[in-house]
């Protein structure tokens, strides 16, 4: 499964030895320098890790005949929050990867081991882990009661949670290929992506599993189900994602910027465009060392923005249709990529319709006056297993509504200033970014207001839709910190990337102004100010301030690397 949707059926399979022999000059072989570029100071970064993870299995089970698996980290320049409900994205891969190196087991007994030690090693019999919840659809056999007792119990176990996506892997192709024969496997995984860290690490580990068990299996997915299947691995998990990390992941290219819309309810990729990122650009990637955790306590406030923008075009059609648009019109608009300013009929009209749109609205109420036809279903896909009491009743609209069109709108320009108007391409991430901030320059709390007066000044600035923040709030005074040090810095444009709530910053900025920029948010990492921000007790040491932030290099996107 890679971004051409082929995955070769035949046996790949090589001794460790013979692997080990081949990568004594990595550049000649062309699986490498199709996934890395022809870069060779790349190739031999990344060839480090897939020789540190052939020499931890040999050690591990044996000089056995391997196949070799890998797929690199994600950012998304522009289009934070928006994937689930169809907003535009701007895509790339990052350099960092997780690799896995794979054999087949004899005795059926698949084997998830890491090199990380943090990272406990199990092992299971596949039937045992169907049980007796078989046979039904995808989401109705996540949700039964043992396979969640299951997931829920690896989850609370020091070093388990991350075989959870190896396993859910391993049941996604058996689920998908019923008929095949799905054979066990031993798997020893390493990754140099941080974790936690916003750039798609458990999507990668999931892409990378799901990778080795069709390969080996002779059951190629295609792209499209490969995407498709990847979230389901992550829904199995406890995590309630969309579909824009593994299709950056399973569709990226060397040094390219991958352009495109999303829908779940009308799935395709059509519109995807690959754009060039400027050679005389550089992208900053900034780990904060804070991390998430979107199957942890976390996903609630992950989950309900998701869900209020569900809601929220929903609500927003029933709006149009009360102002008299037509059905057929309003139909049309159920998804972010459509609500264009074309469409509404300019920032102002938009703006005056978005008056209508209650800031926050009770669940009960949200029944009662718009009947979602769909409501009871939505909010169980997004908090089930969640105690009453965590579950909120209090849904955001107006906020939540007013980020997606605009971010939406932003992402849809992006690519194109990206080519013409760096300064402008800077400006709408920052923009983008304050629709996340909670915490402004001066320390105090931030929040772009919402209300009917804000709207009115806008309507009456007749403010264009991609200036306008909107209301999100996933970001963290550590995000909104390391934001503000770029800038200082000098870059054209900074916001958090991912999800949110932790994780990564991303920086743009023009390649003579790369290495100041980078100072200046080492120096915010090594700070005591940023320590007590970040809730670290003691600040990073100068080592760990410089290796975290990494100039982006985009890749090729997941596939099987080959010894020839």
């Amino acid at each position: 499964m890679n971004h051409t949707g082929n995955m070769p059926r035949e046996n790949h399979a090589v001794p460790v030895s013979d692997w080990l022999a081949a990568l004594v000059h990595p550049e000649r072989l062309d699986s490498f320098r199709a996934a890395y570029g022809e870069k060779a100071g790349l190739i031999t970064e990344r060839v480090a890790l897939v020789r540190q993870t052939l020499t931890a299995f040999q050690k591990r089970f044996g000089d056995l005949p391997v196949r070799v698996f890998r797929a690199p980290g994600r950012i998304n320049l522009r289009g934070m929050h928006v994937d689930t409900h169809g907003g535009y994205l701007n895509l790339m891969t990052h350099q960092r990867e997780v690799v896995l190196v794979t054999t087949l087991s004899e005795d059926g007994q698949n084997i998830l081991a890491n090199v990380d030690p943090a990272h406990a090693e199990t092992a299971f019999f596949l039937d045992a882990e169907i049980g007796h919840a078989g046979g039904s659809s995808w989401f109705k056999f996540i949700s039964h009661p043992d396979i969640r007792r299951r997931v829920d119990a690896r989850r609370n176990t020091p070093g388990h949670v991350w075989t959870n996506y190896g396993i859910g892997a391993a049941l996604r192709v058996r689920h998908a290929f019923p008929e095949c024969r799905l054979p066990a496997l031993k798997i020893l995984v390493h990754s140099d992506l941080p974790s936690g860290a916003a750039l798609s690490s458990s999507a990668a580990l999931s892409i990378g599993t799901l990778q080795a068990y069709a390969g080996h299996a002779g059951c190629p997915l295609s792209l499209e189900h490969g995407i498709r299947a990847e979230q389901d691995v992550e829904w199995y998990a406890g995590a309630r994602v969309g579909m824009s990390d593994q299709t950056a992941i399973l569709m990226g290219r060397p040094e390219q910027v991958l352009h495109l819309a999303l829908f779940a309810e009308d799935f395709h990729l059509h519109n995807a465009r690959y754009y060039p990122f400027p050679r005389d650009l550089a992208l900053l990637v900034i780990n904060s060392h804070t991390k998430r955790n979107l199957s942890g306590a976390q996903r609630v406030q992950y989950s309900l923005n998701r869900f209020a923008y569900s809601m929220a075009i929903t609500v927003l059609q029933a709006e149009l249709l009360r102002a008299g648009w037509d059905t057929e019109t309003v139909a049309c608009l159920d998804r972010l990529s459509r609500l264009t300013p074309e469409i509404l009929g300019g920032p102002a009209r938009t703006y005056k319709l978005l008056r209508n749109i209650p800031e926050t609205i009770d669940l009960d109420a949200l029944r009662e006056r718009y009947a979602p036809p769909d409501l009871d279903e939505a909010y169980a896909r997004y908090f089930d297993g969640l105690l009453p009491e965590e579950q909120p009743r209090q849904i955001p609209l107006r906020g939540p509504l007013l980020f997606g069109i605009a971010e939406s709108e932003r992402a849809r320009l992006f690519p194109e200033l990206l080519q013409e108007d760096y300064a402008q391409a800077g400006t709408l991430m920052c923009i983008g970014h304050d629709g996340d901030r909670i915490r402004g320059r001066d320390g105090a709390s931030f929040q772009i207001k919402v209300d009917d007066a804000a709207l009115n000044a806008l309507a009456r600035e007749n403010t264009p839709l991609a200036h306008c923040p909107g209301c999100y709030g996933a970001s963290s005074p550590a995000l909104d910190a390391l934001v503000d040090a770029a800038l200082d810095g000098g870059a054209l444009g900074a916001s958090l990337t991912g999800a949110g709530l932790a994780g990564a910053v991303i920086a743009l900025c023009r390649m003579e102004d790369t290495e100041q920029v980078a100072e200046a948010v080492q120096r915010c990492l090594r700070s005591s100010a940023y320590a007590r921000t970040a809730a670290r007790p003691t600040p990073l040491t100068a080592t760990e301030a410089r290796q975290a932030v990494i100039v982006n290099h985009a890749v090729a996107g997941a596939c099987e690397l080959l010894p020839t």
